[in-house]
């Protein structure tokens, strides 16, 4: 699987923007009203998440523990309550092979929740999503995204045209299932805790 996007946890998500466009990125909100998150694009269909809120709403993740879903909770919870930094790491895959991602966390002992997300964004497109949750939050979480989001020969006026590398800290006994689910070379895994050193790859 490829890098699919990178999420960055903000406290003000208006002050974000405006922030992110005067360091001179192209910035969407996720939506038209009350929009909880905002995105940059990058030319391969790759981008940075902007997240305020999960847009789950507060009584749907109380609920879901009682339904069977404790640890997709959590992970909902864990990052509305996130300081304002990097907190999370996706990984893209086609549809005919995400069946093959399951299996893989399967195979070494992994919980999941599988979930579709659907919605339209600021430019008329109806983003639609499947997404697979492992119930270890050191694991990247993946899926398959059925809008082509690719910008071709895009390049931000800041001169970034994508990412060249983040780093993704995670326990040791996890290393060789991250290296089987992912195969993009800018992902860099390192035992820790957290996603750290985020570049991105300029224009030359």
């Amino acid at each position: 699987m490829k890098l699919s996007h990178v999420v960055y946890k903000v406290e003000n998500l208006d002050a974000a923007v405006t922030q992110c466009r005067k360091d001179g990125f192209d910035v969407e909100y996720g939506k038209e009203k009350k929009p909880y998150n905002a995105v940059i694009y990058f030319a391969d269909g790759s981008y940075l998440e902007l997240l305020y809120k999960t847009g789950m709403p507060a009584i749907a993740l109380k609920l879901l523990p009682l339904f069977g879903k404790k640890a997709f909770a959590h992970r909902l919870t864990t990052w509305e309550n996130s300081e304002e930094g990097l907190i999370g790491v996706a990984l893209e895959c086609k549809e005919d092979q995400l069946d093959d991602a399951k299996k893989i966390l399967r195979e070494a002992g992994q919980n999941y929740f599988q979930v579709k997300s659907m919605r339209p964004d600021t430019k008329g497109r109806e983003l639609r999503f499947t997404g697979i949750m492992p119930d270890e939050m050191k694991i990247p979480y993946f899926g398959t995204c059925d809008t082509d989001l690719t910008r071709k020969d895009f390049v931000h006026p800041n001169g970034i045209k994508g990412f060249k590398n983040i780093s993704f800290g995670t326990k040791a006994e996890l290393l060789p299932l991250i290296k089987r689910l992912c195969n993009d070379t800018r992902v860099s895994l390192f035992v820790g805790d957290g996603v750290k050193e985020l570049e991105y790859e300029y224009e030359i």
